[in-house]
């Protein structure tokens, strides 16, 4: 069983001192591919561009690999850092520097807006952006349940992680629910999928 639990973008980050605000999906590629390499053509100060990567076995490359490089190859000049701390870290420190992670790791550096096309609206990576899809890299976090194991004690767990209080812990931790349900005080929280059982999945 497939059973999403939280919601995530994968933001791209900068130095804070980076003047960039925002790129498209096709800037970034080349970026990435080694075909864009100086800030200036991009509306920034002159100076070379560092990337930052993650390790191949991340979830995390992989999808920024599809998804941005539409498969190809990183750049060689890609420095492949193991962790998203690592390259947070490392993208604080260098002025010069990009890299990319889960939104719920991106302090101290500055998130860019992505414009999925050249003359598209750049968006910002918050939550409205990312529950509506509007956010290029948007994506939905999943557990994967063997369906012949699912008991009442693993349920009871999942429904847990999707009721208000498992879904405040996955907004603390720096993503976003994946549900919403408009309380009688007109404030949000998220919304508990009903009990799971091996016949039926979490919608």
């Amino acid at each position: 069983l497939e059973i999403p639990v939280a919601l995530d973008g994968i933001v791209v980050v900068v130095n804070k001192q980076n003047p960039v605000k925002s790129l498209t999906l096709e800037q970034l590629r080349k970026i990435y591919r080694g075909e864009i390499t100086d800030w200036k053509d991009l509306g920034g100060a002159p100076g070379a561009i560092v990337t930052y990567g993650r390790e191949n076995s991340s979830g995390t490359y992989a999808y920024f690999k599809e998804h941005v490089l539409k498969e190809q190859d990183f750049s060689p000049r890609t420095q492949t850092l193991a962790g998203t701390a690592a390259i947070i870290n490392a993208v604080s420190k260098d002025a010069n520097g990009i890299g990319y992670s889960g939104h719920g790791y991106s302090e101290g550096v500055k998130m860019l807006a992505l414009a999925a096309e050249e003359g598209a609206e750049a968006v910002e990576p918050d939550e409205a952006h990312v529950a509506s899809g509007a956010y290029p890299l948007s994506r939905p976090l999943f557990f994967y349940v063997d369906q012949a194991k699912y008991t009442d004690m693993v349920a009871d767990f999942v429904n847990y992680c999707l009721s208000p209080e498992g879904q405040a812990i996955v907004m603390e931790t720096g993503y976003f629910p994946v549900q919403k349900k408009e309380k009688a005080d007109g404030s949000a929280s998220a919304e508990a999928t009903p009990a799971a059982t091996p016949e039926k999945r979490p919608e």
